[in-house]
């Protein structure tokens, strides 16, 4: 009887066991996703967006911010880097961001544009802004802590750039943890100075900055030449992926636009007509102008979209005299040039918009 007894205790214990193990395994799994989202908050809050100037900090100041009155600067960093808001208008912000082509600028245009503001947009209009080129241009950290919004997540999934794990909390950010942490390092042990968005750095380039980049130019141009001679040649073959390049390279050294990427933005344009759009192609360095092989073809693009629409202003600083100081590198400008180039700019804008200095509207119009 004992032994039945202690039979019948044992394979109760047994069948015990998978309800004890459940509510184990559902505690464990809760305390894991506690922590995930505990990890999540935390690396958002307060790495993420520890810097508005980030991209993604810049990004969310745009979504949630409603001042009317604010003038956006939106571009690449040649706009980063040149436009000062504090020389243009207390309400004046620099969105622009590394890369940031028309790929990148149609998401911020949207969102933008969704608001109820008659303020001015100041757009940053360069010889390769209406490439398309998605992959390259649009850094998928800059959008994923905002999925929630819907024009980000259409740009997202449009563009093939949406992965499952941006959705999860805690397992979103996997894969861009060094973009996030670039930021902060680069201010920490650069010399770089924040002004309401725009990134000055109080650096000219040297002689060593000229000559890589001439160096890099001239070894693009060879690769050039190199394709193009092997395209024509019927005894070698001219494989897909030298097709690939020689696009590339073409795309960095001829003007083009993709043609439904300009419809969008004249579209934009049409939609907001009581708002100004100042298309501004700013200062270039000689040595850069060397190597646009049909900059005429931008800017008869550029005055060609000007006398399209009644709210275009076109702005053409290409030719402005410069100093070599003037720029931390070959393309951009440090802060000498930047400030060099708003005495320029700020005086336009002014004729243009009638917007003083101080946020207040002055008589001065462009007639």
């Amino acid at each position: 009887m004992r032994v039945n007894n202690l039979y019948i205790s044992n394979s109760d214990q047994r069948k015990a066991e998978p309800r004890m193990v459940a509510p184990r395994i559902a505690v464990l799994a809760a305390v894991v996703v506690l922590v995930l989202l505990g990890l999540d908050f935390i690396f958002t809050r307060y790495l993420i967006f520890a810097e508005e100037y980030s991209n993604q900090g810049k990004v969310k100041r745009l979504i949630e911010n409603e001042n009317p009155n604010e003038i956006p600067v939106f571009g690449a960093s040649l706009a980063r880097s040149s436009f000062i808001p504090d020389s243009i208008s207390p309400h004046c912000y620099n969105y622009g961001m590394g890369k940031a082509l028309y790929d990148v600028s149609r998401i911020m245009l949207d969102i933008e544009c969704a608001k109820d503001k008659e303020a001015p947009i100041i757009f940053e209009l360069n010889f390769r802004t209406f490439i398309r080129d998605p992959e390259s241009t649009i850094n998928a950290s800059t959008f994923i802590p905002h999925l929630n919004h819907p024009v980000i997540r259409k740009a997202m999934i449009d563009s093939d750039l949406h992965s499952w794990h941006y959705e999860i909390p805690g397992l979103r950010y996997y894969g861009n943890y060094f973009n996030y942490g670039v930021g902060p390092l680069r201010r920490l042990f650069g010399d770089k100075a924040d002004s309401r968005g725009a990134i000055l750095e109080d650096k000219a380039q040297s002689a060593r900055d000229v000559e890589v980049y001439l160096e890099r130019m001239d070894n693009i141009l060879k690769r050039r030449r190199s394709l193009l001679d092997k395209s024509k040649d019927q005894n070698r073959v001219f494989t897909p992926i030298d097709e690939l390049t020689l696009d590339a390279i073409e795309s960095q050294l001829f003007f083009s636009a993709d043609e439904e990427y300009v419809e969008e933005f004249e579209a934009f344009v049409r939609n907001n007509r009581h708002r100004k759009f100042i298309l501004v192609t700013v200062p270039i360095n000689p040595l850069l102008k060397t190597y646009m092989l049909n900059f005429s073809a931008f800017t008869d693009f550029a005055k060609k979209l000007e006398a399209s629409h009644e709210n275009i202003h076109y702005l053409d600083y290409s030719d402005l005299p410069t100093e070599m100081d003037y720029f931390k590198n070959p393309p951009h400008f440090g802060t000498k040039g930047a400030k060099y180039f708003m005495q320029f700019f700020s005086r336009d804008f002014r004729k243009i918009t009638g917007i003083a200095q101080d946020g207040s509207k002055s008589l001065i119009l462009e007639p």
